[in-house]
């Protein structure tokens, strides 16, 4: 996702206009008045509360002051979580921490999936009725033996996955933890899951909904930068491209086609093809993140290879630029004279529901920004988190972050701490929020 920019902010009024002047029990009479469920409107359905009604409501209201108040306990527990490490397939030391809390926190049903994914359930009123779920991943890409020592830096934490996702992991716990315990009760029942395997191709997300997917009406990925709201499913490609010859020792490698060559040739050509940046429906992002081959170096490569990540919100757009990039690499593959062999490592198709923009839960995420007076929101349909499994399945899903930052998938990621508060509140309005 984009880079987006901090900016200080202050919070607006707690009541809406029309009810400041009336006294207290007035006023709050008024609020759960306009709140109580089977109220229905002039065309017949029953309109949501405004976030400012909702968040006047004794219980929000107590839950967002609590957040204020509790903002270096949120930071520690933010710190405690980031400092435990985590790679993808093998989260077990993180998630044992999360379950603990969850359990620590009162939520109800606190388990691990068959995955490994750690679910606790904040109960809601309509307990009959489709769940609405939060969820965040516990992996990161740093790799085993990195050092997950988080560094403060001013009003930054610096270290490997401190944002993404370890800020989004400690935000829906703290965020159920402070609902609970000031008695907000949400419209439904409400999952906190800690996904694994994120990173890897979204398979905590998959194997989640796969178990739950009919049961789900709404769903939140808590995985990017404060003020983004996605509410598509990017398309995501991840091939490797195999360039395969006989090899030989170095002092006869004049003699025959070399596959490092081809693989180079090919590398070049990819990054000629033109990928398209504007409008936002067809943007495309293509990168060669790895490259290997060879077994010594004083010999030939038999095995060349490199990988592609190939992304576009346009499914067309994405089928056409990986007939360019297959394309590239068989021409340079015949000029050098080796053979190539495209390996497939994830396809994840891109989605999106008519209609979604203007949605409740995209509703809701911009209500709940705009009430924190959060002025920096994008609404994108780009999307690559734990919520484009829901898109595809249908149901209606956003990704947003709880703070901004820099450096993703980087050991040095830095992570801002002012505006971490602000997005545990804007949790905390989305799980009073009616989503579904």
């Amino acid at each position: 996702m984009a880079e987006r920019i901090d900016r200080s902010h202050a919070p607006r009024r707690s009541f809406p206009a029309g009810l400041a002047g009336l006294g207290a029990p007035l006023v709050i009479a008024a609020l759960a008045q306009s709140l109580l469920p089977g109220a229905p409107n002039a065309h017949g359905g029953v309109p949501p509360p405004s976030m400012a009604a909702l968040a006047a409501t004794p219980a929000v209201a107590s839950a967002l002051k609590k957040a204020d108040a509790s903002r270096d306990l949120l930071v520690a527990e933010w710190t405690r979580i980031a400092s435990i490490p985590s790679f993808s397939g093998q989260e077990g030391g993180r998630a044992d921490a999360i379950e603990a809390a969850f359990r620590e926190a009162g939520l109800e049903g606190v388990r691990r999936d068959a995955a490994g994914n750690v679910i606790g359930i904040l109960p809601g009123r309509d307990r009959s009725a489709k769940t609405s779920v939060f969820m965040a991943h516990m992996d990161t890409v740093a790799q085993p033996g990195a050092d997950f020592t988080m560094r403060r830096d001013g009003d930054r934490l610096r270290g490997p996955g401190v944002r993404d996702d370890s800020a989004g992991l400690a935000a829906i716990l703290a965020s159920a933890r402070l609902a609970r315990e000031a008695g907000v009760v949400p419209p439904v029942d409400t999952l906190l899951v800690a996904s694994v395997e994120e990173e890897t191709g979204l398979k905590g997300s998959q194997a989640f909904l796969e178990a739950m997917g009919a049961g789900v009406g709404s769903f939140v990925a808590v995985d990017g930068y404060l003020g983004q709201i996605s509410y598509g499913a990017t398309g995501i490609y991840w091939m490797k491209m195999h360039f395969k010859a006989k090899g030989s020792h170095t002092l006869k490698s004049y003699e025959n086609p070399s596959a490092t060559l081809a693989a180079a040739k090919a590398i070049e050509a990819i990054y000629r093809i033109a990928v398209p940046r504007h409008p936002e429906e067809l943007e495309s992002w293509l990168n060669v993140g790895m490259l290997g081959g060879g077994e010594v170096p004083n010999a030939q490569a038999r095995d060349a290879w490199f990988t592609v990540d190939l992304r576009s919100n346009d499914v067309a757009r994405i089928a056409d630029l990986e007939g360019q990039i297959v394309g590239a690499c068989k021409a340079a593959a015949s000029e050098v004279g080796v053979t190539f062999e495209a390996e497939s490592l994830q396809r994840l198709k891109g989605a999106e529901i008519e209609g979604m923009r203007d949605s409740a839960i995209v509703a809701a995420a911009r209500g709940a920004l705009e009430f924190l007076d959060w002025r920096d929101v994008m609404i994108t349909p780009r999307g690559t988190a734990d919520h484009n499994i829901a898109i595809q399945r249908g149901i209606p899903g956003v990704g947003i972050g709880v703070t901004t930052g820099d450096g993703a998938h980087t050991p040095d990621e830095v992570a801002d701490i002012p505006p971490y508060v602000t997005g545990v509140k804007q949790l905390i309005l989305l799980i009073a929020s009616p989503l579904n």
